[in-house]
């Protein structure tokens, strides 16, 4: 009986061995389960380019850009003519506004110096054609002639024309007496006779045809047409310039202290028009540069994108972060 129970025994053993390596395997297959999960859990990561993250989220929307709006020429040509469009298009805002502003405000300020200066400028000439004569010129340089003891060949041309006329005031009138030429030959052969005595060369300028834009601006600005102003011989009266002192009102004083109120109220009015045709130019100059900077503030921004940053994982252990920046 002894010897049957240790024989039954033996003959299980292998079996009873291999439940219990089957329970062994079992168990350890949990163990494993159990750690990898763990494992999971702990250590293997999102790949960096597939988490919803802010680059990935612009990269994406880069990614999406293309056609016209992704294309640095229509871009650049987009807000060369008009600027921020292109901003506007990329959704680059505050850059769109300020370039809008700028184009907004440098119109609007050369339309309106443009219309300050085409109005001073219509003021002054009319201010100059009611108080500036040729004929009181004229009648003026023939006897700074005479005060002088100055020889001018061409000077009997201008006395016979002058004959019985006065200064009118009137350009219709006063040009219907003085020849241009000859008066402008007379001038070339008139010097200077100053208050400080000293030599002088000719006349510097002879006299522009009457309206032309350089007629009034010379009539205001130099010192040898002082005398064509209405006020002048009053002006002279209240320095004292009479009987013998009479002959200062034919001297020209280099500092402009003989040009009567009139001739300094016409360069006053004439530098207040050009002031405001400069101001226009200079608006005019910052509108032009506003284009060129929205146009290259586009291209440069689609570039950039265009060569944005690149970034890839690696999903094989030990990974790592690949980042390239191309031009």
């Amino acid at each position: 009986m002894k010897n049957t129970f240790c024989l039954i025994l033996f003959s299980l053993a292998p079996l009873l061995l291999h439940s219990q390596s089957n329970q062994d395997k079992t168990d350890s297959v949990v163990i494993i389960e159990r750690d990898l999960e763990e494992s999971t859990s702990l250590h293997v990561v999102t790949p960096i380019l597939i988490r919803n993250s802010g680059l990935n989220a612009n990269y994406e929307y880069n990614s999406s850009q293309s056609g016209f709006w992704n294309n640095t020429a229509a871009n650049f040509f987009s807000s060369l003519i008009l600027p921020g469009s292109a901003q506007i298009a990329n959704r680059n805002w505050k850059r769109a506004g300020l370039f809008v502003a700028v184009e907004a405000l440098s119109i609007y300020m050369i339309l309106d110096y443009r219309n300050r200066g085409n109005s001073g400028e219509r003021r002054y000439e009319q201010y100059a054609d009611d108080n500036w004569s040729v004929v009181q010129y004229s009648e003026w340089l023939i006897d700074y002639h005479s005060i002088h003891g100055i020889n001018n060949p061409h000077l009997p041309e201008l006395k016979n024309l002058l004959q019985g006329n006065e200064a009118a005031f009137d350009p219709d009138q006063d040009w219907d007496v003085v020849d241009l030429e000859i008066l402008r030959n007379v001038e070339r052969n008139t010097p200077y006779v100053t208050t400080d005595d000293l030599g002088a060369n000719n006349f510097s300028h002879v006299l522009p045809g009457y309206g032309s834009q350089q007629y009034y601006e010379l009539i205001a600005k130099y010192y040898q047409y002082q005398a064509g102003w209405r006020d002048y011989d009053q002006f002279h009266n209240s320095l004292g310039h009479t009987e013998d002192l009479y002959y200062e009102r034919y001297l020209i004083d280099r500092n402009g202290a003989f040009a009567s109120p009139m001739f300094f109220e016409g360069a006053r009015l004439s530098e207040r028009f050009n002031d405001d045709f400069r101001r226009s130019r200079l608006f005019t100059s910052i509108l032009i540069t506003n284009h060129f900077l929205s146009a290259f503030d586009s291209y440069f921004t689609i570039k950039l994108k265009q060569n944005r940053l690149q970034a890839t994982s690696s999903i094989l252990p030990g990974q790592q972060l690949v980042v390239s920046y191309s031009f």
